[in-house]
Formats: structure tokens, C-alpha cells, sequence
């Protein structure tokens, strides 16, 4: 589980992508998507939709 934080993770800061912005669009606080481990499927799907976070990120290790 750890490994696929630190993917999406690295994902993020290369594409500029700020924690705020990731909060914003799962409707969390900027605390709690933070800690937001596992992500949904419908989060999943909104992270991709809006900030064209790719699906396979989730699933690499």
C-alpha cells in the first residue's frame, strides 16, 4: 500500500499537481485526503477525469 502512495505521490509533484487540488476535487479536506488510502473507484475516476491522473497509477507498485 505504501508503494502505490509513493507512486501517485511522485506522480503529482512531477505533474504540479498540489495536494489542495486533490482534496478539492475528492471534496475532502486537504487533511483527509491526505490520509485518503485506499481511494474509491469513483475517486479514482475523478482524479483521472480532472486532473488526468492516470488509472494505472493506483495499481502499480
Amino acid at each position: 500500500m505504501a508503494e502505490k502512495l509513493f507512486v501517485l505521490s511522485g506522480y503529482l509533484k512531477s505533474h504540479d499537481i498540489k495536494q489542495q487540488e486533490v482534496a478539492d476535487v475528492l471534496n475532502k479536506t486537504l487533511t483527509t485526503a491526505n490520509r485518503k488510502i485506499p481511494f474509491t473507484v469513483k475517486e479514482i475516476q475523478l482524479l483521472h477525469d480532472q486532473l488526468d491522473v492516470p488509472i494505472l497509477i493506483f495499481f502499480e507498485s
